[in-house]
C-alpha cells in the first residue's frame, strides 16, 4: 500500500512539473539582457549579475590570480593540439545544404508546433530592424529577402503559436554602415510541449545532420 502511495505521489509530481510554464525574455539593442523564468522563479543570465566579493583582500587576490592562470592555460591548450582536434571535428555546413533541407525541417517544426495547440506563446514580440551596409544594392536585396521571409513565416506563426500583439518594423538606411536591430522578445511554453517539439523536429534534424556527415565522409574517401 505504501508503494502505491509513493508511485501516486511521483506521478502527481511528474505531471505537475510537465505542466509548469517556463520561458525566456530578451531585450536587445544597445545592450543585450536575457532573463529565464521557470514557474514563479525568474533569473537574469545576461549580463551576469555582479556577485558581492567575499573573504579578505588577500583571499580575493589569490582567487583572481588562480582564475587568470587557469584562463592562460586554457588558451595555450586551445592554441596547440586541442585547437587542431576541434578544427578537425568541426563540420561547416554550406548554404546549399541548409537550403535543401529547409522545407522538410520546416514541415517537421510545424508538426511539432501543431501538437502544442498554441500553448507556445510569444509576448512581447517587438522587433525593429534597419538594414545598412557599404553596397546599396546588397542592402536593398537583404531588405527584400527579409520582407519576403516575414510575409511567409508570420502567417504560419500566427496559425501555430500565440502572438497576442506582434510588432515588426523593417527599414533601410543607406547611410548606415551596418544593420541595426532592437526590440523585446519573450517566449514561454509548458515543459511537456518541449518534448513534443523535440520529438517532431529534433529527430529529423539529427538524421539530416548524420546524413550530411556521412556524405562528407564518403566524398573525402
Amino acid at each position: 500500500m505504501v508503494v502505491l502511495y509513493i508511485l501516486g505521489a511521483l506521478v502527481l509530481l511528474i505531471g505537475g512539473v510537465l505542466f509548469i510554464r517556463g520561458g525566456v525574455y530578451a531585450s536587445f539593442g544597445e545592450s543585450l539582457r536575457v532573463w529565464v523564468k521557470v514557474g514563479p522563479v525568474t533569473k537574469q543570465i545576461l549580463p551576469k549579475p555582479v556577485k558581492p566579493e567575499k573573504g579578505s583582500k588577500k583571499e580575493r587576490k589569490k582567487a583572481k590570480d588562480k582564475k587568470k592562470k587557469k584562463g592562460e592555460e586554457q588558451k595555450e591548450e586551445e592554441s596547440g593540439e586541442g585547437k587542431e582536434k576541434k578544427e578537425k571535428k568541426k563540420l561547416d555546413l554550406s548554404f546549399d545544404e541548409i537550403r535543401s533541407a529547409a522545407p522538410a525541417l520546416f514541415e517537421s517544426l510545424k508538426r511539432g508546433l501543431g501538437r502544442t495547440r498554441k500553448r507556445l506563446r510569444f509576448k512581447p514580440f517587438d522587433l525593429s530592424v534597419t538594414f545598412g551596409g557599404d553596397n546599396p544594392a546588397d542592402v536593398a536585396e537583404m531588405y527584400g529577402k527579409a520582407c519576403s521571409a516575414m510575409w511567409t513565416v508570420m502567417p504560419q506563426m500566427e496559425r501555430l503559436v500565440r502572438l497576442p500583439d506582434p510588432r515588426i518594423h523593417l527599414d533601410v538606411d543607406y547611410k548606415a554602415l551596418k544593420t541595426r536591430a532592437e526590440g523585446e522578445i519573450g517566449v514561454s511554453i509548458q515543459i511537456r510541449d518541449v518534448f513534443s517539439i523535440l520529438w517532431c523536429f529534433g529527430i529529423p534534424v539529427l538524421k539530416w545532420y548524420r546524413s550530411v556527415r556521412k556524405s562528407r565522409k564518403s566524398q573525402d574517401d
